[in-house]
């Protein structure tokens, strides 16, 4: 019967019978120490056979079976094992571990010190040790050390490398206050196309991030259902860390549509649509809200944005069904005067009047939307995909300059810029209220906002495939905010911050103005208000 594969010998019978074939065996030593104190493991691999001379046969017998019925690759390893531990000591101290583990020299020499001894040790026991022989040597304090060296290099190269841009940051930003101070009246977009092309992008993150810096940091609101949701968004240290707060609001004009910033009477004040009127609120003491009631309106939609047209002392808002309808500031209780949608759309016959109503319902009819001030006298809003001017007591229509839907109206100091689902963008010229210009600068686009940088604007543009896109007014750079989601339903922006509604409307998007890669945070604010996301809005 052949010798199982881990046998070197076995006795049956009274007679010893021997492996033919040799056995290959490993032994593995830990905790060796090397010559500059590093840990070394080593592992060393030889065959063994036994010699079939009766004389060596006999010494066999007696040193490796000695008295047991067999002789395994186990009881092998156990008799070198003593002896060889004690030349890999040895020798591991003759080299530092570098050398260990890069030199094969030296590991060489552990072979021919590990083979001497097993062969001295073989000659006394009836077996040989043969080739191949195999030496392997790690050290994990040594591989740490690298690790950590690699790490530190690294971290030094980048820290060496963001010195370098903030040099050449600090250099551009010089150079770019220079030309602003040469020609004062150039927009910040114009003068940075007076600036290297290959310097203008870095140029561009640079400036946003000193206009975070140099501008007061502005509150997020948002309003969901009956709450207004004020997102506290900077921790102690200046990391991002939204932390929502609820307010309730009075239920008396229904759930909560929109929410916008303003000064009223020099006093900041949010602007909170609802579906039957709007709220006035006091943005210092949040317990304050009057109510202004448009008691004519039934429907289920809500007023989807309101102003504040300091010149008339009159709120604003529109509603998809009510129409454009304002209150003076001091009578809350029903509206001043109010243009309806039919009184909108000319050519299509109006809807007939609801029963006990006294406002028209406007059926398939599309409502105005995007109230802004265009200056101090009149008012610009969209309906469908056409811009109105009103004074106050008549509204004008300006030429369509595309088919689509007009999805936002921007304003800076200079222009308001209307944005269309098709990616048109029609810029109109505040003081002469006439169009400056008409172009597509990008694909389609479903929600889009305003990002503030040195007393301009770049806007952004939110579509259903992509990240945000931002885009200069004046100058071609295009950058990016970019997210898992696509097909962001409100987006808007304030010197430090960028924030958006997710598709779903139950989470809020946040990201650094400076830093689009990826977004810094989400707050999932549906888990507090049990209601989607209506509207955000920084003030």
């Amino acid at each position: 019967m052949p010798l199982p594969e881990n046998q070197l010998a076995r006795r049956e019978k009274g007679i010893v019978e021997l492996r033919h074939e040799p056995l290959r065996l490993r032994w593995d030593f830990s905790d060796l120490v090397a010559g500059d104190g590093h840990d070394l493991r080593a592992g060393f691999s030889a065959s063994v056979r036994a010699i079939p001379d009766r004389t060596e046969r006999r010494m066999l017998e007696e040193v490796l079976m000695n008295g047991r019925s067999a002789v395994s690759a186990d009881d092998v390893i156990a008799h070198f094992s003593p002896a060889l531990r004690a030349a890999a000591s040895r020798i591991a101290q003759r080299h530092p571990a570098a050398e260990w583990l890069g030199n094969d020299a030296a590991r060489n020499e552990l072979i021919e010190s590990l083979k001497s001894s097993a062969v001295s040790l073989a000659f006394a026991c009836g077996v040989e040790v043969l080739p191949p022989f195999q030496a392997e040597v790690q050290s994990p304090t040594f591989e740490r050390q690298r690790v950590r060296g690699m790490q530190q290099a690294l971290a030094e190269k980048e820290a060496a490398g963001q010195v370098e841009h903030f040099q050449r940051s600090a250099e551009l930003l010089k150079q770019f206050q220079q030309l602003r101070g040469e020609a004062p009246g150039m927009s910040p977009g114009r003068v940075l196309q007076q600036m290297n092309p290959a310097d203008q992008g870095s140029l561009l993150q640079a400036l946003l991030l000193a206009s975070a810096k140099q501008q007061a940091e502005q509150k997020l609101w948002a309003v969901a259902g009956p709450y207004l949701v004020r997102v506290e968004t900077r921790a102690a240290d200046g990391h991002l860390a939204p932390r929502p707060e609820l307010f309730p609001l009075p239920p008396s004009l229904g759930p909560l549509r929109s929410v916008q910033a303003a000064e009223v009477d020099q006093r900041r004040a949010l602007l909170v649509g609802a579906r039957s009127g709007f709220l006035l609120v006091q943005a210092d003491t949040l317990g304050e809200a009057q109510a202004y009631a448009d008691n004519g309106v039934a429907s289920a939609n809500g007023f989807n944005r309101v102003v504040w047209w300091p010149k008339r002392r009159q709120f604003c808002a529109t509603h998809s069904e009510a129409g454009l309808v304002c209150w003076d500031i001091d009578s809350p209780d029903a509206p001043a005067n109010a243009i309806r949608p039919e009184s909108l759309n000319p050519g299509t016959p109006p809807p007939p009047m609801p029963s006990g109503t006294g406002s028209a319902r406007s059926g398939g009819l599309p409502g105005p939307r995007n109230l802004q001030l265009l200056d101090e006298a009149s008012l610009i809003f969209s309906v469908g995909n056409t811009l109105h001017v009103w004074d106050g007591s008549s509204a004008r229509a300006l030429p369509a300059d595309s088919g689509s839907e007009i999805v936002a109206i921007i304003p800076d100091d200079r222009q308001v810029f209307a944005v269309h689902e098709d990616g048109m963008i029609v810029s109109i010229n505040r003081g002469t209220r006439q169009k400056a210009n008409a172009e597509r600068r990008t694909g389609r686009v479903q929600a889009a906002g305003m990002l503030p940088w040195l007393g301009s604007a770049r806007l952004l543009l939110a579509g259903d495939q992509g990240p945000v896109q931002c885009i200069g007014l004046d100058d071609p750079l295009v950058t990016q905010y970019a997210s898992p989601y696509r097909g962001l339903r409100v987006i808007t922006g304030a010197a430090d911050l960028v924030a958006a509604i997710s598709p779903d409307r139950q989470r809020l998007v946040l990201w650094n103005s400076w830093e689009g890669r990826q977004a810094a945070a989400e707050l999932y604010l549906v888990s507090l208000t049990r209601h989607r996301i209506a509207d955000v809005a920084f003030g």
